[in-house]
């Protein structure tokens, strides 16, 4: 009878392999890897914070703009929608920032 070639290991030293595999995956798991990704997320942040800001702020002044072209209302549209704009600017920066002490909260 022939033997199918599965059932025996051609290699005697598989099962010395397949524990190494093991550990290499188990070495993996807890590699300094992940936590090289945390300045990479810092780094996200810190370019993100003030194209967010001068983008609401720009924006705000844009739709005042617009607004006072509209009705007519020449100082009044630039002014408030820029005071919004700015408000909204803080509002996106102070969420940004406070969302990693949040993440950090839950963690504990």
């Amino acid at each position: 009878m022939a033997t199918n070639p599965t059932d025996q290991r051609e290699d005697p030293d598989q099962d010395r392999l397949d524990e190494l595999g093991r550990k290499i995956e188990a070495a993996r798991g807890s590699s300094p890897e992940q936590d090289s990704q945390r300045p990479a997320a810092g780094r996200n942040v810190a370019y993100r914070l003030p194209t967010e800001f001068v983008a609401a702020v720009f924006v705000g002044a844009a739709l005042g703009w617009g607004f006072d072209r509209l009705t007519g209302l020449k100082p009044f549209g630039i002014i408030v929608f820029s005071i919004l704009g700015i408000v909204a600017a803080f509002h996106l920066v102070f969420r940004l920032v406070g969302k990693p002490a949040a993440d950090k909260d839950e963690g504990k």
